[in-house]
């Protein structure tokens, strides 16, 4: 992964993207050869990678990395450094497809539970007329299988979205890019529910003040470990890197 322009947090070096930057970027993935695969990453991110050597390995290995969670601005200040602004894998997905619609781009969306990326697929048809969804597939049925490498493949998407959680999204996207043929593997965690309409977003203005993640544990109280206790471990982390490099 290049670093040009990057802060290294917690050993894994984060983007300055802003928004039109970040889609530059990967407008030019998909007329290079190869797939290429990028990740947003957030407090909870790192965290995990900073206990799983290999999953840290699948972010370093990675394309392209950006900050995908307010939290990750707060430790670069801390750091003595800056990123531009958060920008979750959520926000990339209207301007990508209204770029798919312009530019013939075809998606494939893989993850989530049975149903969920089908019921992604047919909203976001609705939402965006010229869309080309070629296929989904849901994320426990066979997804490391040979088979599924020849059904994506079959159908020639240019974007696969890799929606399967952490850590797997990244074992996932690194294991399956040499095997596919589509340009740009984009994983984003929980997005297709939203996508979906099974979660909402908070308001634009909660957004910019860094409490998307109090809205997303009052809908899914099941993550209170993530937030409660995740985003003070994270600052700890952070804040003795701080230390070490002074």
């Amino acid at each position: 992964m290049s670093t040009d322009k990057a802060i290294n947090i917690l050993g894994v070096p984060v983007g300055a993207h802003t928004l039109p930057g970040l889609l530059q970027r990967l407008e030019g993935f998909w007329q290079s050869p190869g797939c290429a695969y990028t990740y947003g990453v957030n407090a909870h991110s790192l965290n995990l990678a900073a206990n799983d050597p290999a999953f840290r390995q699948r972010l370093l290995a990675a394309d392209l990395v950006y900050a995908d969670g307010a939290s990750l601005l707060l430790a670069a200040r801390l750091l003595g450094q800056r990123l531009p602004m958060k920008i979750t894998t959520t926000d990339l997905w209207p301007p990508l497809c209204a770029l798919a619609v312009q530019r013939r781009l075809k998606f494939y969306l893989c993850g989530g539970e049975p149903g969920l990326a089908e019921r992604a697929k047919e909203r976001a048809l609705k939402a965006y007329p010229g869309l080309a969804i070629v296929g989904v597939h849901d994320g426990f049925t066979d997804i490391f299988s040979p088979i599924t490498v020849e059904a994506i493949n079959a159908v020639q998407p240019d974007i696969v979205w890799a929606g399967l959680g952490e850590p797997l999204q990244a074992h996932w996207a690194w294991t399956m890019r040499p095997h596919l043929r589509a340009k740009l593997i984009i994983t984003c965690g929980g997005m297709f529910k939203i996508v979906a309409g099974d979660l909402r977003r908070v308001a634009a203005a909660w957004q910019q003040r860094g409490l998307e993640w109090l809205f997303r544990l009052y809908q899914e109280p099941r993550t209170w470990r993530r937030y409660l206790l995740g985003l003070p471990k994270f600052g700890l982390r952070v804040l003795l890197q701080a230390v070490r490099q002074a």
